[in-house]
């Protein structure tokens, strides 16, 4: 329970009754957990914290996963014994917008609730044309939830908020809980802050890639005033997995 005169709630708190959009728990495909047993020690610790459901969400980028492809992807997911882990645990994908990137959109991309799609952006490029590939993205029928936005640099310096409302356009934003630690720096932390004050997210994830992301959320105390805000972005997030 949490004790809001407080002034301040650990932020691992927040993972109870919790279904995470934004992970790298899919064994030896990315930069995430390297093998199966990682990935069943980093599930067991997010179950003693409470996390009810856990979408695996492996990169995909070109020049850097070429190898990975959503078939491939699909066929280690199915390999991997999750059941008795976890309450819930599914597979999208995280899409670099990148030259590639309308590729995946058209040949069926990893995605959540049938819909969902999950996109990042380079932490410091902005462009008009990249954002007119989230547009053709939705013409393909997709919901796009734009990762960690609070990270990139064009939104931390975007002071007249023309970058922003861009995103807003054309997609919904999902806050990582360790930007609010600091994890991703100080600026990424006031941003996320903002917009969580702000009510631009809609949905929250980990981001989890090791036991180190883990451990951070379990030492770090946040303002008890954005609890409420996680919350509600914590009903999304459940909702996504009930539509599955």
């Amino acid at each position: 329970m949490f004790h809001f005169f407080s002034r301040n709630i650990r932020l691992s708190d927040v993972l109870a009754g919790f279904y995470d959009v934004h992970s790298h728990l899919l064994p030896g495909v990315d930069d995430g957990s390297p093998d199966s047993d990682t990935s069943f020690r980093l599930l067991d610790r997010f179950v003693q914290l409470g996390v009810e459901g856990v979408y695996a969400t492996p990169h995909i980028i070109c020049g850097m996963y070429d190898n990975q492809t959503e078939e491939s992807l699909r066929t280690v997911f199915g390999a991997f014994p999750w059941q008795g882990k976890i309450g819930r645990f599914g597979l999208a994908a995280e899409y670099f917008v990148d030259e590639r990137f309308l590729e995946h959109v058209t040949s069926g991309p990893l995605v959540f609730a049938g819909k969902h799609l999950l996109v990042e952006y380079p932490m410091q490029a902005f462009s008009l044309p990249s954002m007119a590939q989230l547009f053709e993205a939705t013409v393909y029928g997709y919901q796009v939830i734009v990762a960690h936005p609070e990270r990139y640099l064009f939104i931390q310096h975007d002071r007249n908020g023309n970058a922003l409302n861009e995103l807003l356009n054309n997609a919904c934003l999902q806050l990582n809980l360790l930007s609010l630690a600091g994890f991703h720096g100080s600026a990424a932390r006031k941003c996320a802050e903002t917009l969580l004050r702000d009510g631009r997210y809609t949905f929250v994830g980990t981001d989890t890639h090791s036991d180190r992301y883990i451990d951070v959320l379990c030492d770090t105390k946040i303002a008890s005033d954005l609890i409420p805000l996680i919350e509600r972005l914590k009903e999304n997030n459940r909702t996504l997995f009930e539509m599955e």
